[in-house]
């Protein structure tokens, strides 16, 4: 094997590695998110759709892309030009799937997150006991903090400690909720970027040396 082919062949196992702790970080990420979101969910009647479909999808793609690395990195490794073509072409359709995500993630993320005031106070309106679910989740109290319970006897779980007084009470659910989507809004569409660019250049690379590992094979037969 040649210097040219050699630089490839460990560039893209190494690429694959980290493809893998990329895969890794979305799933994670979608975990965490489906998590915290979970209770909004449950509390929320008229929730956007993409409050589910953003992290479970993270989450999917995130094991697909762990499971497809390590079968990059064994297609590299052994020089087998059936797993290299796969792998690429698996890589190409990954890439189609989270350009997609990122997509949708910055387009539909200002129009989410302007909608959850709206969706906590009407929540908040219909159930307050429901509601403790949400301060409990992300540590706030109301809607707009504890002036939203118009009174001086607060539910302990707008406060960290007791007794849960205005004075000790934790800031309104609107902002705190609205920040949490934008920063898990930006980490998922970020990651997704970052490892659709790394993977054009590892499919490239793949299909690459697969034609290297194809046209070897036809020399040696000759």
């Amino acid at each position: 094997m040649g210097c040219g082919e050699f630089l490839v062949k460990y560039i893209l196992f190494f690429a694959n590695l980290v493809f893998a702790l990329a895969g890794l970080a979305l799933l994670g990420i979608g975990v965490a998110v489906q998590l915290q979101i979970s209770q909004i969910i449950n509390v929320i009647e008229n929730a956007d759709a993409s409050l589910q479909t953003a992290p479970i999808t993270s989450m999917v793609v995130g094991g697909i892309v762990f499971l497809i690395a390590f079968f990059g990195c064994c297609g590299a490794i052994r020089e087998n030009n059936c797993m290299l073509v796969t792998y690429s072409i698996f890589m190409l359709i990954l890439m189609i799937i989270k350009l997609t995500l990122a997509i949708l993630i910055f387009v539909k993320l200002d129009d989410i997150i302007a909608e959850v005031p709206q969706w906590l106070n009407e929540a908040f309106s219909r159930d307050k006991v429901s509601f403790q679910e949400i301060e409990k989740t992300f540590s706030c109290c109301g809607p707009n903090g504890s002036l939203s319970y118009l009174s001086m006897n607060l539910p302990e779980s707008c406060c960290a400690t007791t007794p849960c007084t205005p004075i000790n009470a934790y800031s309104g659910c609107n902002g705190t909720v609205q920040e949490f989507f934008h920063t898990f809004g930006l980490a998922i569409g970020v990651v997704a970027i970052v490892v659709v660019a790394i993977e054009l250049v590892a499919a490239v690379f793949g299909l690459c040396l697969a034609n290297h590992v194809r046209n070897k094979g036809r020399r040696a037969r000759y």
